[in-house]
């Protein structure tokens, strides 16, 4: 691993502690760091649309979880996030085709499960 990986790993451990305690502010500046030092990896700007989707920056977050699925397209967890942002934006029907698709990679995946059954009864 060379050492802008290794930073840009520090980087989005650190996001992802940042916003475990809800300091979503500091948790993005730390995502847009790991971004800016490895935007080939997936889980870099899944985590920067994470933060953005706490912050209400939906549209924002909607781009990084598109773009962590262009980089990773078998990720139940970013096609979850996809889903929960375009139901939040209204768009039922993506969001539903969303949620599918996270089901399909892991029909397991709980919060999914639960966010299906939410845009089932909208």
């Amino acid at each position: 691993m060379s050492t802008q990986e290794q930073q840009a790993a520090f980087w989005l451990q650190y996001s992802q502690q940042l916003s475990n305690s809800i300091r979503y502010t500091e948790a993005l500046a730390a995502a847009e760091k790991a971004v800016a030092l490895n935007p080939a990896n997936p889980e870099t700007w899944y985590t920067r649309g994470t933060c953005f989707a706490m912050l209400a920056r939906y549209q924002e977050a909607l781009a990084d979880f598109e773009q962590s699925l262009t980089l990773q397209d078998h990720d139940a967890a970013a096609w979850d996030a996809k889903a929960w942002v375009l139901g939040i934006l209204g768009h039922k029907q993506e969001a539903l085709a969303a949620v599918n698709r996270a089901l399909e990679i892991d029909p397991n995946y709980l919060e999914a499960q639960r966010r299906k059954e939410r845009l089932e009864v909208l």
